[in-house]
Formats: structure tokens, C-alpha cells, sequence
């Protein structure tokens, strides 16, 4: 097996093809040396033939000489450029069994502006993404977990104070409640769930239908009519007549969570602002207001599943919706943004491109 191995690997490979290549070379330029002095010899017939003779094999003592030591040099130097080749390439094969065995926090150190040098640099860049995507990875089953953990413990334990039977009317109607809240709640994280997952299969969609985009989300305001009267919002809308080619269902999702978001953190008696125009060649879509606002900590995190910029509203929603919006945006060709100061309010801004 070692045998079979060793003639495999590329270092044998690469020192057999230059050492053949050297050997040859030398070799032909030795006979051709050989061939022309012979030839000479007998040309030159004043010279007497012994002494050219003796002087010929003196010449050809030397240039034996010379080609050996030539030939053993050039071996030398062969088996050491080849070593300097091969030795990263087995640097990246060693560190690719780390990543195969999991540890993503391998990097090879190896700086050169060659072939082998963009391969370990990739090499170094696959590694990082990987070792970002295991994190991602492993919160993401975290958060999993705490989210239907929080409320089944819940449901659980109300459950069985109900059956044990000892509850005044007014504490079973509390405990009933509470278990019905929870078990929306286990749904919504369900629908959400399932809904990112069919999203992150998706690639970009195809098909669509026109549909007049103003009026999608004037509905998607009315829709959410009994949210925002509970707080005595007003609505400052200002959107340009536009027809857009797209997935109608999955944009109304975008603008119902942002609009009820809105509607979520603003003060009671504030206004949320909605508007739509053209620019630059594209759509633009900014909904307002003049809530509680995210912190600059919180802005880098707010589009990540199961974050709550709020945590002291963390059994309201599940920290999905946005991650849901932009998922949603991505697939439309688009992108979503947020810009926020604390206690002064929110705006999101979704640009489109121009589907007419």
C-alpha cells in the first residue's frame, strides 16, 4: 500500500517528469559533444592520431565529469523546487481533514501571489464561512429550542393545575387563556418556521403576476385596522400610482410585518408615515415612525432570526419577521434597510427593482 501510495503522489510525479527531462537533455548534449569531436577528429589530418587521441579522452574525461556533476546538481535543485510545490498543497490536504472533521477555526499560513497561494487564501475563506455558518448554526437550534421550550413549560404547567380542579372560575378562565395565547404562540413560531425554511429553498422567483403595488399597501394598512386604532395612530400616506411584476402574496407579508411593527412600537396618539415612489430606476418604500427607535447595537443584529431588539416585550413575537421581510426582499431582487435613533423613531426603506 505504502508502495502504490508513494507512486501516486504528485511529489514522485513531478520529480520523475523534470528529472527525466534533465537526464534526457544532458544526455543529448553529451552525444552530440561526443559526435562532433569524433567527427573533427579525422578531419584534422595533421594532427598526429595519438596525441589527438589522449587529448580526447582528457576532453571527454572532463565532459563526463561536468555531466555528472551537472546531472546531480540539477537533481538536487529539482527535488528541492518540487518539495517547495508540493509542500503547501499537503498543507491544505492536512488542514481540509481538520475542516472534514469539524474544526472550523483551521487556517493555513501560507503567503504567495501564485496558484497555490489563491487556493489557500480560499482555502482560509471557505474555512471562515464555514466556522460562520456552524455558529449561526448552533444558535439558531438554540433559539429553537427556547422558543418552544418557554411556551409548552407553560401550557404544561397551567394544564395541570386545571386538573387538579382546585381553581376558582375567575383563575380557570385565566389559566384557559393563557394556554390559548401559548398555543397561538407555538403556531405562529411553527408557520414562521416553516415559512423561512420554504423561503431559504426558494431561488429567484420567476413567476409572477402584475398588481398595483400603492393599493397593496393601503390594504395591508386596513388589515391591520384594529392594531393600529387601539392606539389611536394616524397615517401620513403618500404613495405613487405604480404597477409591479411580482410574488403579490410574499410582498404583502413584507408590508404587513413592517407596518405592524410600526404600529407595535409607537406611541399611543402617533403618527406612522408610508409612502411609495420611483427613484433612481427603481422602487422605493419607507415606512415611518415615531417610536421607541433601536439602538446602533441593536441595528446590526435587527434582520437576524429570533433577534428582539426589545427584550422586555421578548414573549411578543418571535424575533422571525424581519428575518422573514428580508429573505422575502432578497428573492425579489432587492434590499431592505433600517435607520433609527433611540426614543425619535424607526425608518424602514425596501427598494425594489423596477418589475413593470
Amino acid at each position: 500500500m505504502k508502495k502504490r501510495f508513494y507512486l501516486k503522489s504528485i511529489y514522485t510525479k513531478f520529480a520523475l517528469i523534470f528529472l527525466g527531462i534533465w537526464w534526457f537533455l544532458n544526455s543529448l548534449t553529451f552525444w552530440i559533444v561526443m559526435g562532433i569531436m569524433r567527427n573533427s577528429a579525422f578531419t584534422e589530418l595533421a594532427i598526429d592520431r595519438m596525441e589527438f587521441f589522449a587529448e580526447f579522452q582528457r576532453i571527454r574525461f572532463a565532459t563526463g565529469l561536468t555531466f555528472q556533476i551537472s546531472a546531480v546538481t540539477g537533481t538536487i535543485i529539482i527535488l528541492l523546487a518540487v518539495r517547495r510545490i508540493v509542500k503547501p498543497i499537503q498543507l491544505i490536504s492536512e488542514a481540509s481533514k481538520e475542516v472534514a472533521k469539524g474544526n472550523f477555526n483551521t487556517q493555513v499560513n501560507i503567503k504567495r501571489n501564485d496558484e497555490i497561494g489563491r487556493l489557500a487564501a480560499d482555502f482560509n475563506l471557505m474555512a471562515k464561512e464555514l466556522r460562520s455558518i456552524d455558529t449561526i448554526h448552533k444558535d439558531f437550534v438554540s433559539n429553537v429550542s427556547h422558543e418552544f421550550k418557554t411556551p409548552i413549560t407553560s401550557i404544561k404547567g397551567f394544564a395541570k393545575l386545571i386538573q387538579e380542579g382546585q381553581l376558582s372560575e375567575e383563575q380557570l378562565k385565566e389559566y384557559s387563556d393563557t394556554i390559548v395565547n401559548e398555543s397561538e404562540r407555538l403556531s405562529l413560531l411553527s408557520s414562521n418556521l416553516l415559512r423561512l425554511s420554504e423561503l431559504d429553498g426558494k431561488s429567484i422567483r420567476e413567476q409572477g403576476t402584475k398588481f398595483a403595488l400603492d393599493e397593496q399597501l393601503r390594504k395591508s394598512i386596513l388589515i391591520l385596522e384594529g392594531d393600529w386604532t387601539k392606539k389611536n395612530i394616524d397615517f401620513d400616506i403618500d404613495l405613487e400610482r405604480i404597477t409591479y411584476w411580482g410574488d403579490e402574496h410574499l410582498l404583502q407579508q413584507v408590508w404587513l410585518n413592517l407596518i405592524q411593527n410600526a404600529i407595535k412600537f409607537s406611541h399611543q396618539n402617533g403618527v406612522i408615515r408610508v409612502s411609495l415612489q420611483r427613484q433612481d430606476g427603481g422602487i422605493r418604500v419607507d415606512i415611518a415612525d415615531q417610536g421607541k427607535g433601536i439602538s446602533a447595537a441593536d441595528k446590526e443584529h435587527i434582520f437576524d432570526r429570533f433577534y428582539k431588539a426589545d427584550k422586555s416585550r421578548s414573549r411578543e413575537g418571535n424575533g422571525l419577521g424581519l428575518a422573514i421581510v428580508k429573505r422575502i426582499i432578497e428573492l425579489s431582487g432587492g434590499r431592505v434597510s433600517v435607520e433609527s435613533e433611540l426614543d425619535e423613531g424607526s425608518i424602514f426603506t425596501v427598494e425594489l427593482p423596477c418589475r413593470l
